[in-house]
Formats: structure tokens, C-alpha cells, sequence
């Protein structure tokens, strides 16, 4: 495993273009906020309030790829509800089975069909279960699926990750090990999405440069033909929505994906955050897998 981000993919060796026939993804990523005991009617995160909430927006939105994260085992009730029977999930939590949080790939299966899939840690150890060793508090992983489009008879690659929410190090490693291991794909003319809480500002911080400016994925809030929405925080924490480049939850694409459409999702259903975080949606159209 190199420790450096890897030579930058170009549109021209990724794969055949997009076209118009192909028909758009829709893609979000959402940190939906783990649920504690500690709460109360009162707390905003107060976990039997939200639920209703991020169940609407589940259901109202329906995007053919979700990346969550800070999920448990016990808070799927909404989100299997809103999303429906087509859906299903991979990924399993920080400290292995379903011990700690969960940072989950959902994916509709009328849309995709499953290639393969696996996750691994965000560490010098990447692929034992639990390990932590660039000094953050806990273990953080990364889950990759690759996917058949069912539209389109197309492969691409989808990679959720949740980085760290203190040291530099750790989130700089981190980007550079999931650059690493998209470099795989890449290799395999694979077109990739990235989905995540990057606890990184977009365009202004280490993770962002290893991800965007050294490997060359593109920022679909950025390259979008359209944005649907202000250019919101998407970290509120329960507070007022404002304009704001403190955009720390990020969907990227790899060079050749055509971004229509970007939107930061300030809903509050029913009157209520589903999360302190906002979720972040782009409409893509993914290239033929030119293998």
C-alpha cells in the first residue's frame, strides 16, 4: 500500500463518456446521527423525534445510492421504511459485526445489481477489524461496492466513508488510503462515486487536496450544470441554515461522471432536522465501464 496519493485519473483512460441515453443516478450522502439514552422530548436529537423525520425524507427522495453515516444497528427502522423493500444495505460497524457505528451503503435493487463489496479500516492495518493507529479516538472505516447498472449493463464503483473528526493526520491518511484503494478501480476503467462526512471544509483542507486536487476526483457540488439549493452549511447542528463554504459532507466523482445537478437538503419534515448534518444529493450520469 503506498502512503502517497496516486497519479491522478484522467477522463480519457476512465472510461467511454456519458451519453444521453444514459439514464441519471441519483446519489446522496447523509450523516444521520447516532442515537444516545442521554437525550430528551426537549433535545433536538432526541432520537424518537427525528426518526419520523429522516423516514420522509427517505421516502420522498428515493435516491438509487445512499452513503450513511453514524448508523447502529437499532436506528434502520426509518431508514429501511422510507427507502422501501428494494433496498439493501452493506457494511458492518467500526469495532466489526454490529459493535460501534455503521457508515453503510444502500443501493436500490431495481436499479443495481450487486458485483461485489467489502470495507476496511482507516488505519496502518486496513484490513483488521477494529484498528485505529494514526491517533484517533476510535476506529473509522470505509465500505466500496461495485455495482451493475441494470439501465445501462454499465459497472461503477460506490466508496462511503466517515473521517475523522479531530486529527489532521488521521483524516490525511485516511484520504489517502481510500485514494489508494480507488486507484484499483481506476485501473479496471471503473467509474467511481465517493460518498462521505469528510469532517474536512470542501476546497480548504488536507483530505479535500488529496482527494480532489492530487488524485483528481471531481467536487459534484463544484462541477454540477446546475445547483438546486443555496450553498448551505451542512453542518447546522440543529441551528439556523445559512450560506456558508463550511460544506464538510461531500459527494465526488471520478473524472468522466456528468454532474447535472447538486443540492444540499435544508428539510425539515414535519417541522423537524432528521440530523444535525444536512444531506447532500448530486443527479450523475456514469459513464459505460470501458473494459
Amino acid at each position: 500500500m503506498t502512503t502517497h496519493a496516486p497519479t491522478a485519473p484522467s477522463a480519457d483512460d476512465e472510461a467511454v463518456g456519458p451519453t444521453d441515453a444514459a439514464p441519471p443516478l441519483r446519489v446522496m450522502s447523509f450523516n444521520a446521527l447516532f442515537a444516545t439514552d442521554t437525550t430528551t422530548e426537549a433535545d433536538p436529537g432526541h432520537w424518537p423525534h427525528r426518526a419520523p423525520a429522516i423516514e420522509a425524507l427517505l421516502a420522498g427522495e428515493r435516491p438509487h445510492l445512499v452513503g450513511l453515516q453514524e448508523m447502529q444497528e437499532h436506528t434502520f427502522g426509518p431508514v429501511e421504511r422510507g427507502l422501501g423493500p428494494a433496498y439493501r444495505r452493506l457494511g458492518t460497524a467500526t469495532r466489526g459485526g454490529s459493535d460501534g457505528l455503521i457508515n453503510p451503503i444502500l443501493y436500490d435493487t431495481e436499479r443495481l445489481e450487486l458485483v461485489a463489496w467489502n470495507q476496511f479500516w482507516l488505519s496502518d492495518r486496513p484490513r483488521e477489524v477494529g484498528s485505529a493507529t494514526w491517533g484517533n479516538g476510535g476506529p473509522r472505516v470505509a465500505v466500496w461496492a461495485r455495482f451493475r447498472d441494470l439501465e445501462t449493463g454499465g459497472e461503477l464503483v460506490h466508496l462511503n466513508t466517515h473521517l475523522d473528526h479531530v486529527i489532521t493526520q488521521a483524516k490525511v491518511k485516511g484520504a489517502q488510503l481510500i485514494a489508494d484503494h480507488l486507484r484499483q478501480f481506476h485501473l479496471l476503467h471503473l467509474p467511481a462515486l465517493v460518498t462521505g462526512d469528510f469532517n474536512s471544509v470542501a476546497a480548504d483542507s488536507p483530505a479535500y487536496s488529496v482527494l480532489v486536487e492530487e488524485f483528481g476526483l471531481q467536487d459534484t457540488w463544484l462541477a454540477a450544470a446546475e445547483r438546486t439549493t443555496p450553498g448551505w452549511s451542512t453542518f447546522p447542528h440543529f441551528g439556523e441554515v445559512e450560506e456558508s463554504p463550511f460544506r464538510i459532507d461531500w459527494i465526488l466523482a471520478s473524472p468522466g461522471v456528468e454532474v447535472l445537478e447538486a443540492s444540499i437538503d435544508a428539510a425539515r419534515p414535519g417541522g423537524v432536522f432528521p440530523s444535525d448534518h444536512l444531506p447532500v444529493q448530486a443527479r450523475v450520469r456514469v459513464p459505460m465501464s470501458g473494459r
